[in-house]
């Protein structure tokens, strides 16, 4: 069975974080920028998830005037 793959030009990203890692001489340089990028994607879903919270929150909160 034959497999074709579809070529799909890399996007901007791609190409930038390609050429910073070719720079990359040791093992501990690589750990590093992993590190850098695994925090900056965590810092991302973070950021979405208090988005989503604060939105429960107010779906929760009672927004009708009071009668007294």
């Amino acid at each position: 069975m034959e497999t074709t793959a579809t070529y799909q030009p890399f996007n901007e990203t791609q190409l930038h974080l390609l050429r910073m890692f070719a720079f990359t001489k040791t093992e501990q340089t690589l750990q590093d920028m992993k590190k850098v990028l695994r925090d900056f994607y965590i810092q991302q879903v973070e950021k979405e998830v208090d988005k989503y919270q604060l939105g429960d929150h107010l779906l929760n909160e009672h927004l009708r005037t009071p009668y007294r």
